[in-house]
């Protein structure tokens, strides 16, 4: 009997030397590389876009990014100044600070930003996935798994699943870079609070690792510790889903991470608790708002069912993101109502059989043993703690939003990671650490020949989803092609309509205006703020008697719609500019005062009274309104200008250049200020300081011809004569480019 052929001894990478080569395997500076490359030509289509939606708030009215002097008082007010929104992100108006003092407000500068931010945070879960999926190759001394080495710490490695780790993190990082279910947190750019908290919590955990390694000086711990803490605290001030990051780090370190001892993994435990205690009280700052007034909220059994439903949506939109837009919903009050209503609803059923299939096909994975399940439960766990805030068991101000899965779809990725180890690394037994490869069930030309096959499936994958990426970024190029797209996939949302309404109203197209607002009341009649915009449109086009008629009903609904929308003020504002046309100016004070007492911190109906006293009382009547508010609000630049204007309208030329000149602080690139200055010195024949406010005007904002005419007034009055004509002839050329763009 031939005896069996003598098997050669299993080599491992798992020596000192050996690991080294394994995890050294891919550069940094080329995953840092392909992870840019990747962001950029994925979102490469939204680089020209332009302001959509919140954008037109968040990087254009928003008064607390236009200067570093809002550095600190950024954390004393919620991001949205008008708003029922609790949005707690100090860090995202500094980031738009640094855009706008980099990029004097170009929408470019801003898109760019948001692709640098997301890519990397991807080289981030790169560097991270790389220190973290190797160790949860780890089993308990004495569990058989795939091929396993011992490490001489009471542990077994598997030395399949340890090799691929490397190429398994930046699979992932890529994929997650290129994902299209991000686009609204990447190339809009209001979304990248998500991305910098990322961005942070990120580098917060790999501090974390960096501080608690052995051998490390004391004093660079204590270095390491605070900029750890620093970033995290930063995150937090991002978003809030910084809060998950912060669990998950956690929840990785006391069930995942055996390196680390336990006086370790308590020292960090205690500086996390520090950090949020700080957050707490910096949350605390802003104070009160009052939440929006709704309806209670659904009974569990309905929480559960909505849940699945989002779980099915998040699925498909992972697997297959085909239509992707902001406002997706998963119910409808008059789904159950008839068998027609339910047959025209049934994909909202589908959505809930799909969320089932995923929650068993979760868990058949973390109970499947072999290769990739450790990675299989550590994906589970953290896409469980990220889509339970998200999962609609607790109450949220949608149901579903394709930008709130930008966390947990890394828990989703790496679960997916874990069922490919599975599939291509086929399990085997060894009867002790180091044996040879005996069991009939383990095929290793088999396993070699998968390998390239699934890398392969897995970057055609990647660059699909590219593709799909720089598709969809397209469809924020501007807010009408957002809007129009949004409602082609199935987003009909009252909010978009009414979005894509405004859009018509800016271009003074009325009429268009007009019919979408009307479609909007048919198909939301309890949506107020349609009626409201109605009533303004029908008051442009001069049909005032239709349009107080709308607006009077929206007056004596207005404290309902003030507890259930913002910014309905602007139908008050509206109804007073007929009544004042009407040369009712009595009637148009009284219903700018009463909106005012609902929306005491509004600016514009602040301005709208003073304006009504200044024409039937005199600019000195309408000081002490503003005044009042520019003190409660000294970070408000309209508000300081008006109060300039306002004084030096009723002769107060001092007191007027104090207050343009406080103005001139509250924006770097805005010259209105200083050229107010500039006339008012003028118009005092100080000609000299008249000319150097000027000049500072318009190295603030050059292409403004209403500068270089002022400019020449001033020069004329000097003497200078031929300047004066030059500055005189700039405006002119200017003025012509401006109608040519037009």
């Amino acid at each position: 009997m031939r005896a069996a052929p003598t098997p050669k001894p299993l080599k491992t990478p798992l020596s000192a030397s050996g690991k080294t080569i394994a995890i050294r395997l891919i550069r940094p500076w080329l995953a840092l590389f392909l992870c840019l490359a990747a962001g950029f030509l994925a979102y490469a289509p939204a680089l020209n876009g332009s302001l959509v939606w919140d954008d037109f708030y968040l990087v254009r009215e928003n008064p607390f990014f236009r200067s570093p002097v809002f550095g600190l008082e950024v954390f004393r007010h919620y991001l949205f100044f008008d708003s029922f929104s609790t949005y707690y992100r100090p860090v995202q108006n500094w980031s738009y600070m640094l855009d706008y003092w980099i990029w004097r407000g170009s929408p470019f500068g801003y898109h760019c930003t948001n692709i640098v931010i997301h890519s990397l945070s991807g080289f981030l879960l790169f560097l991270l996935l790389r220190r973290v999926l190797p160790g949860l190759a780890s089993t308990p001394q004495g569990q058989t798994n795939s091929r396993v080495d011992s490490t001489g710490d009471g542990s077994q490695r598997s030395t399949i699943t340890y090799q691929l780790a490397e190429p398994a993190a930046l699979l992932v990082a890529l994929a997650w870079v290129v994902h299209p279910v991000h686009n609204a947190a990447v190339a809009y750019i209001s979304g990248r609070a998500d991305s910098l908290a990322a961005l942070f919590a990120l580098s917060a955990w790999l501090l974390v690792f960096r501080t608690t390694e052995s051998g490390a000086a004391p004093w660079k711990r204590a270095v390491l510790g605070a900029l750890a803490a620093a970033s995290l605290l930063i995150g937090l001030c991002a978003k809030e889903i910084a809060l998950v990051w912060l669990l998950l780090l956690l929840v990785h370190l006391f069930a995942f991470d055996r390196e680390r001892p336990w006086r370790i993994k308590w020292a960090v435990l205690g500086g996390a608790a520090a950090v949020f205690a700080c957050y707490a009280v910096l949350h605390a700052l802003p104070g009160y708002r009052a939440p929006m007034q709704d309806g209670p909220p659904p009974p569990w059994d309905a929480r559960v069912l909505l849940m699945l439903r989002a779980l099915g949506d998040y699925t498909g939109l992972i697997f297959y993101p085909s239509q992707l837009y902001m406002e997706r919903s998963i119910s409808d009050p008059a789904i159950y109502g008839s068998v027609a209503a339910w047959r025209s609803h049934t994909h909202y059923e589908y959505l809930s059989v799909l969320g089932m299939l995923t929650a068993l096909g979760a868990m058949a994975g973390c109970i499947k043993a072999g290769p990739g399940r450790a990675w299989r439960i550590f994906g589970a766990v953290w896409f469980i703690l990220a889509f339970l805030p998200i999962s609609n068991l607790f109450p949220l101000n949608a149901e579903v939003a394709e930008h709130w899965i930008y966390l947990a779809s890394i828990g989703f990725l790496i679960f997916i990671a874990g069922a490919v180890v599975g599939l291509i690394e086929p399990g085997s037994k060894l009867t002790e650490p180091g044996s040879e490869l005996n069991e009939p069930g383990y095929n290793l030309a088999r396993s070699s020949r998968l390998r390239p096959i699934a890398a392969w499936i897995c970057i055609a994958a990647i660059i699909m989803l590219g593709v799909r990426t720089a598709v969809r970024s397209g469809d924020w190029i501007d807010a009408e092609t957002f809007c129009a797209r949004t409602i082609a996939d199935g987003g009909a949302t009252p909010r978009i309509l009414s979005a894509l309404a405004s859009i018509y109203a800016q271009r003074g197209e009325y009429q268009r205006q007009e019919q979408l607002l009307r479609k909007t009341m048919a198909q939301f009649p309890d949506f107020a703020p349609a009626r409201m915009n109605l009533g303004i449109c029908l008051s442009r086009q001069g049909r005032k008697a239709e349009a107080e008629a709308l607006l009077g009903v929206a007056r004596a609904h207005a404290d309902e719609t003030a507890r259930q929308y913002p910014r309905t003020w602007s139908g008050a504002v509206q109804l007073a500019q007929l009544r004042r046309d009407a040369e009712h100016p009595d009637e148009a004070l009284a219903i700018v005062r009463e909106a005012r007492a609902r929306f005491p911190e509004t600016w514009e109906l602040v301005k709208t009274e003073g304006e009504l006293l200044r024409e039937t009382a005199g600019s000195a009547a309408a000081i002490p309104l503003v005044e009042s508010y520019a003190t409660a609000h000294w970070w408000h630049y309209d508000a300081q200008t008006t109060l300039g204007a306002l004084r030096f309208a009723a002769g107060q030329s001092d007191a007027a250049i104090s207050a343009l000149r406080e103005a001139s602080r509250l924006d770097i690139y805005d010259g209105r200020a200083l050229a107010g200055v500039a006339e008012i010195e003028n118009s005092r024949g100080r000609s000299d300081a008249a000319l150097e406010a000027q000049l500072d005007a318009m190295d603030r904002d050059p292409g403004q011809p209403k500068h270089y005419a002022e400019l020449a007034a001033i020069l004329d009055k000097l003497g200078r004569k031929n300047e004066a004509s030059a500055a005189l002839r700039k405006a002119q050329v200017l003025m012509a480019e401006a109608r040519r763009e037009l």
